[in-house]
């Protein structure tokens, strides 16, 4: 039986500062930044993550998770998030719709049969809501959107 998050402390650390770029579309301000997903000192999952203002308040997760020894568990899954005003509702994205590819540290990008039907990474819902809600740089702008 999988531990929910609201079940364990976690607490994440950035890894990377927030770099700013442009989007191609709009022109508007685009920000990626990465970070570790933690629970009394061990690590859960390495993510990066992506928001672009505008864009029906979407942002984009992609996540390593980790085993005990702290080695990658299948490859990167990449989870997009949009609000609709209430709630965040998750879509697990296809590698071709994904805003990143393959790496040699994180393993290829995971489809959505993989993740959803063979459930390659455990959890996969609770690491999101887990860094959705203690990544500051997430959370703060989703508390902006419900405002």
């Amino acid at each position: 039986m999988d531990l929910l998050m609201e079940d364990i402390p976690v607490s994440t650390t950035a890894i990377t500062d927030e770099e700013t770029s442009q989007c191609p579309c709009c022109g508007r301000p685009v920000y990626e930044g990465e970070g570790v997903l933690e629970s009394e000192g061990q690590e859960l999952a390495h993510y990066g993550y992506r928001w672009a203002e505008g864009h029906e308040s979407r942002f984009t997760l992609g996540i390593c998770a980790l085993d005990q020894q702290g080695a990658n568990v299948a490859g990167l899954a990449v989870v997009s998030a949009r609000s609709d005003g209430e709630q965040l509702i998750y879509t697990v994205l296809e590698p071709e719709q994904a805003p990143w590819g393959d790496s040699e540290a994180l393993g290829k990008v995971l489809t959505r049969k993989q993740l959803l039907e063979e459930g390659l990474v455990p959890n996969l819902f609770g690491l999101v809501d887990a860094i959705a809600a203690n990544e500051p740089r997430i959370s703060s702008r989703i508390t902006a959107q419900f405002s």
